[in-house]
């Protein structure tokens, strides 16, 4: 790409497709703290608020990442939430925590996604976007230097 020609705005097949199974994969998190809060009535005793925090805390990474994908701002933040999440899925069905055809696509869905997202050509659209919204000088701060 030349250095004068702006990147284009909207994101590769790749980076969509990434994008949406991040977002789909943000399910299985979702679906771990509700049916924590459901089975026990709201009441946690000592550090049981983790089983319901930790999920969260993906579903959220999990959404920023898959949006700051879409800006062209971050692939890292998808790439690394949803690996480890089918790292931490397949953990589970080691330890027998999980079973059934359901583990299939709890594994395969974040995977393909930190698949796509980490492409070279997702990252060398990322990094064109980063590069094209900073500064002409090239520093990150508006005061100057001493």
């Amino acid at each position: 790409m030349h250095p004068t020609t702006a990147p284009r705005r909207t994101p590769p097949a790749a980076a969509l497709a990434a994008a949406v199974l991040g977002l789909l994969s943000a399910a299985v998190p979702a679906l771990i703290a509700f049916l924590a809060v459901a089975f026990s009535g709201g009441r946690f005793d000592g550090g049981g608020w983790a089983v319901v925090v930790v999920p969260l805390g993906y579903l959220v990474g999990l959404v920023v990442g898959a949006v700051l994908l879409l800006l062209g701002r971050s692939w890292l933040v998808l790439a690394v939430f949803t690996g480890t999440m089918a790292v931490l899925v397949t953990v589970g069905y080691v330890t027998g925590g999980l079973g059934g055809g359901f583990l299939e696509l709890a594994v395969l869905v974040p995977l393909v996604a930190t698949v796509l997202a980490a492409l070279p050509g997702v990252r060398r659209w990322v990094a064109a976007r980063r590069a094209a919204t900073r500064p002409a000088g090239g520093t990150r701060s508006a005061r100057p230097a001493r």
